[in-house]
C-alpha cells in the first residue's frame, strides 16, 4: 500500500471515531442506559414458553413491590418518619403507591361482598358433616354463635355461620392494624421473642432495575437508619437485591478497572521511561472503548453493568498491539517497520476475536453483549495501532533496549524437556481432569446479593409466612371449569400427601373457587341443611318461624362463582398471581404454589402427583435454571473445542510443522487450569469455560509472536508485558464478589500465567538473520515513525 493510501485510511478511521463520538453523545444525552438485571445473562427457555410466563407471573409481585419491616422503641414515631420520607419519594415519582397506615389496606367485611356465592362454598369438614347426618351436628355450634357477644350473627343470610368457616380456611395475611399502623407481631409466627414490626408496602413507579429508583430508595433508607440507629429495618424486594448488585458492580468497575489501569501504567512507565509513551499507549484504549461503547449501545439499546466490569479487562488485551509495536520500535530503531509486524498483529487480533465470537454464539443475551463489547473494542484498538501509532514520533529510551536484552537472557530455559516427558506430563494432566474434575451449575453463580441480605430476605419471608413461588404445579385444561376440576383433584391429592406426612403447604385457586359440579353439590347440601336442622336451630334460638322461610328463599337464586368474579374481590387479589389465563395454544392455565420442606423425597412425591394428572407439570424454578446453566456450560464446552479445532487447522495451514509451537501455550494452559481445578476441588462452571475462551485467544496471540519473531528480544519483552497486563486486567476479576466474574478471573489468572511459562519452552531454536544480536546491530533512532 502506498503512503497516500495509508494516510487516507488513517483519516477515514479518524472520521469514523468522530462519528462515534457524536452518535454516543446523542445516545447519552439523557444519561447512560445501564442495566443491572443479572437474569439477562440467561436466555429464554424456548422449549417451555408457558413455564417462562408462569415464572414471570409469580415473580411480578416481588419485582414491582417492596416491603419493609420496622422495629423500634418509639415505633409509631419512627414509622411516621419513615412513611413521610417515602411519601416524599412518591411525590417525586419514584413510588407509585405506599401503604403503611391502617386505613391504607382497609377493606369491607368479606361477608358484605360475598353476596349469594356463600351458599356454594363449603369447607371439606362441613361437606362431611352434612353428608353424615344432614347437618344435625352443626346446630349446637350455630346456636352458640348466634348468642356469642364476639360474633356477628346473620340469622337470615347465614344462620349457621358457614361463611366464617369457609373464610377461615382461605389464606390470609398476618398483617393487622394496631396503633393506626400496619403491624406484624412476630410471636404469631412462633418467633419466640414477641417482637412487633410496622409494615410498609411500596409499589414502584419504574422497573426495579432502574438506577434512579435504586439510588433514591437506598438514599432514603440510609438516611433514616442514620437518624434512627436503634431501629431495626428489614428489607424485602427485588429492587434491594438489584441495587446491591449495581453498587457492587460500580465498586468493582472503579476498583478493578482502576487498579488494572494503574498497574499497566506503572509497568509501562518503568519499561519505556517516557510519559509521552504512556500517553501514546492510552490512545488505542480510548479509541477502542469509544468504538465498542457506541456500537454496543446501538445494537443492544442498554449496557449491562457486568459488561462494563468485563470491559474493564479490555485494557489487558487491547494494549497488546501497542506493546508489540512499541517494543519493536524501541529495540529496532531505524530498522523498525510496521510491515514486519502486521501479519503477527493481524493473526493476534483474529485469534482473540475468534474467542469472543465463540462466546457471542452462546444463547445468553448478557454474554453476547459482553463479547460484542470486547470484540468491537479490540478491533478499534487494532485499527488505531496500525493506522495512527506509526505516525507518532517518540524518543525511545536506551533503557528499553537494554532491559529487553537482559530480560531475554534471564528467561532463556536452561534445559528443554524431552518430547516423551512432555507427552507423559500431558497424559497425567488429562487423567487428573478425567477422573477428578467436577462441575457446578448452581444458580448462585448469578447471585450478587451479600449473604446478610439473603438472610434478611429469608427472615422477612418467614415472618410473613410467604413463599416466592419457586416451586409450583403448572396445570392446563381446555376451559375454566375443566381447569378448576383438575385443580380440585390435585388439591385432594396434595391434602392426602400432607396427611401422610409430606411437610408442605400449598396455595390453589380451587380452594376458593370450586368447580361448577362441586358448587352444585354444595348448594344441594345447603338445601338439606336448611331443612330440619334449620328448623331446630330457629326453634331453639327462639326466632320467628318466618326467619327460616326467609333464609330458604335466598337459595332460589344463587349465582355460580367464577374465577373472574373471585379475582376481582379483595381476597381474590392474593390469588391473582396463580392465574395465567388463556395460553397461546387456546386453553387456560393456572399454578398451585408449593411451600415447605424441600429434598429429593419431596420432589419425587410432587412429581408423582403431577404425573398422575394430565397436562400437569411440576416446576422447580431454581432447579430448572440450574439445569439451563448446565446445558449452556456444555454448549460452551463444545464451542471451546470447536474454536480449538478451527484455530489448529488454520495454524497448521500457515506454520506447517511448527504449528505445535503456537498451539502448546494456549492448549497446554487450558489443560493446566483444568488439572489444578480438579486437584483443588474447584468445580468447573459456565464462567470458568468463558475464561478458557479468553486464555485460548490471548495464548494464541503469544504463540503466534513467539514463532513469527522467535529470536527477537523485543518480541519476548512484548509477550511478557502483554501477558502481565492481561493478568492485571483479568486476574483482578478473581477478587470480584460477583461469582460469575470471580470464576472467570480465577481461570484467566491461572491460564495466562501458564501461557507465559510455556512460551519459552516451545520457542524455535533456529538462528539466522532474525537473531538476538541483530537487535543490537543499530542503536535506536531519536525519532521513530517510519511505516516501512
Amino acid at each position: 500500500m502506498t503512503n497516500a493510501g495509508y494516510r487516507c485510511l488513517g483519516h477515514l478511521w479518524l472520521g469514523v471515531l468522530a462519528l462515534c463520538a457524536l452518535w454516543l453523545g446523542i445516545m447519552l444525552r439523557d444519561g447512560l442506559p445501564a442495566d443491572s438485571d443479572l437474569t439477562a445473562l440467561l436466555p429464554a427457555d424456548r422449549q417451555a414458553p408457558l413455564v417462562e410466563a408462569a415464572d414471570r407471573q409469580l415473580g411480578r409481585s416481588f419485582e414491582d413491590r417492596f416491603l419493609l419491616l420496622l422495629r423500634a422503641d418509639e415505633r409509631v414515631a419512627a414509622t411516621q418518619a419513615l412513611g413521610n420520607a417515602l411519601e416524599q419519594r412518591m411525590a417525586e415519582g419514584t413510588l407509585a403507591r405506599l401503604d403503611w397506615r391502617a386505613l391504607d389496606l382497609a377493606d369491607r367485611d368479606p361477608r358484605d361482598w360475598m353476596g349469594e356465592w356463600r351458599y356454594r362454598l363449603l369447607t371439606p369438614a362441613w361437606q362431611q358433616a352434612i353428608d353424615a347426618d344432614g347437618g344435625d351436628t352443626l346446630v349446637a355450634p350455630a346456636l352458640r354463635r348466634l348468642f356469642s357477644p364476639t360474633a356477628r350473627p346473620e340469622p337470615v343470610a347465614d344462620p349457621f355461620g358457614m361463611t366464617d368457616a369457609w373464610l377461615a380456611r382461605q389464606p390470609t395475611s398476618p398483617i393487622t392494624a394496631r396503633d393506626g399502623l400496619l403491624t406484624l407481631d412476630a410471636d404469631r409466627q412462633h418467633d419466640g421473642n414477641g417482637e412487633r414490626f410496622s409494615v410498609l408496602i411500596g409499589e414502584l413507579a419504574d422497573s426495579p432495575y432502574a438506577m434512579g429508583s435504586q439510588r433514591a430508595l437506598h438514599e432514603t433508607l440510609t438516611r433514616f437508619e442514620q437518624a434512627h440507629p436503634d431501629a431495626e429495618l428489614l428489607r424485602s424486594g427485588l429492587i434491594f437485591h438489584a441495587g446491591a448488585g449495581a453498587r457492587q458492580a460500580k465498586r468493582e468497575i472503579s476498583t478493578i478497572g482502576a487498579a488494572s489501569l494503574l498497574g499497566v501504567l506503572l509497568i509501562i512507565g518503568y519499561v519505556f521511561r517516557s510519559p509521552r509513551v504512556l500517553a501514546q499507549l492510552t490512545l488505542p484504549l480510548l479509541a477502542g472503548s469509544l468504538f465498542a461503547l457506541t456500537l454496543t449501545l446501538a445494537l443492544f439499546g442498554r449496557l449491562h453493568l457486568l459488561t462494563l466490569a468485563f470491559g474493564a479487562s479490555l485494557i489487558g488485551i487491547a494494549i497488546d498491539y501497542v506493546l508489540h509495536l512499541q517494543c519493536d520500535r524501541a529495540v529496532e530503531g531505524r530498522n523498525f517497520t510496521l510491515r514486519r509486524l502486521l501479519p503477527s498483529l493481524t493473526l493476534g487480533l483474529v485469534s482473540s476475536v475468534v474467542a469472543y465470537v465463540a462466546q457471542a454464539l452462546t444463547p445468553m443475551p448478557g454474554l453476547r453483549q459482553m463479547a460484542a463489547f470486547a470484540a468491537f473494542g479490540l478491533v478499534g484498538a487494532w485499527l488505531t495501532v496500525v493506522l495512527w501509532l506509526p505516525r507518532c514520533r517518540l524518543r525511545a529510551s536506551p533503557f528499553t533496549a537494554r532491559f529487553a536484552a537482559r530480560w531475554w537472557q534471564l528467561c532463556q530455559p536452561r534445559w528443554r524437556p524431552r518430547p516423551w516427558l512432555a507427552m507423559l506430563a500431558a497424559a497425567a494432566l488429562v487423567t487428573i481432569c478425567a477422573t477428578r474434575l467436577e462441575s457446578d451449575d448452581s444458580l448462585a453463580l448469578l447471585n450478587p446479593s451479600p449473604p446478610a441480605m439473603m438472610q434478611e430476605e429469608a427472615r422477612v419471608q418467614t415472618l410473613l409466612e410467604q413463599d416466592t413461588g419457586s416451586r409450583y404445579l403448572l396445570v392446563r385444561a381446555a376451559d375454566e371449569d375443566a381447569l378448576l376440576t383438575r385443580l380440585h383433584r390435585l388439591d385432594g391429592a396434595l391434602d392426602a400427601a400432607i396427611a401422610g406426612g409430606l411437610g408442605i403447604d400449598y396455595q390453589s385457586l380451587a380452594t376458593a373457587v370450586p368447580p361448577r359440579a362441586v358448587q352444585q353439590a354444595n348448594l344441594a347440601r345447603v338445601r338439606k341443611l336448611y331443612g330440619a336442622p334449620l328448623d331446630r336451630l330457629i326453634a331453639r334460638a327462639g326466632l320467628p318461624e318466618s326467619t327460616a322461610d326467609a333464609a330458604r328463599a335466598r337459595l332460589d337464586t344463587v349465582p355460580t362463582l367464577d374465577l373472574e368474579g373471585w379475582l376481582a374481590t379483595p381476597l381474590g387479589e392474593f390469588g391473582q398471581r396463580l392465574w395465567l389465563g388463556e395460553t397461546p395454544a387456546g386453553d387456560v392455565a393456572a399454578m398451585i404454589v408449593i411451600d415447605g420442606r424441600r429434598g429429593a423425597d419431596t420432589r419425587a412425591a410432587l412429581e408423582a402427583i403431577a404425573a398422575a394428572e394430565p397436562q400437569t407439570r411440576y416446576v422447580d424454578r431454581v432447579s430448572r435454571l440450574g439445569t439451563l446453566l448446565g446445558e449452556l456450560r456444555r454448549q460452551t464446552a463444545a464451542w471451546v473445542a470447536g474454536a480449538m479445532a478451527l484455530m489448529a487447522l488454520a495454524l497448521a495451514w500457515r506454520y506447517r510443522r511448527r504449528a505445535w509451537r503456537v498451539m502448546v501455550p494456549p492448549f497446554g494452559a487450558t489443560l493446566i487450569v483444568l488439572a489444578l481445578f480438579s486437584l483443588a476441588g474447584v468445580p468447573l462452571n459456565l464462567f470458568s469455560q468463558l475464561g478458557l475462551l479468553l486464555v485460548l485467544g490471548i495464548g494464541l496471540d503469544a504463540g503466534i509472536f513467539n514463532v513469527e519473531h522467535a529470536r527477537r528480544p523485543s518480541a519476548w519483552l512484548a509477550i511478557s508485558l502483554s501477558t502481565l497486563t492481561s493478568l492485571l486486567a483479568f486476574g483482578t476479576l478473581s477478587l470480584s464478589a460477583t461469582p460469575a466474574l470471580h470464576y472467570l478471573g480465577l481461570t484467566c489468572l491461572i491460564g495466562l500465567a501458564s501461557v507465559w511459562a510455556l512460551v519459552p519452552w516451545v520457542r524455535p531454536q533456529d538462528t539466522g538473520p532474525d537473531t538476538a544480536a541483530r537487535a543490537h546491530a543499530r542503536p535506536p533512532s531519536p525519532h521513530q515513525g517510519a511505516l516501512e
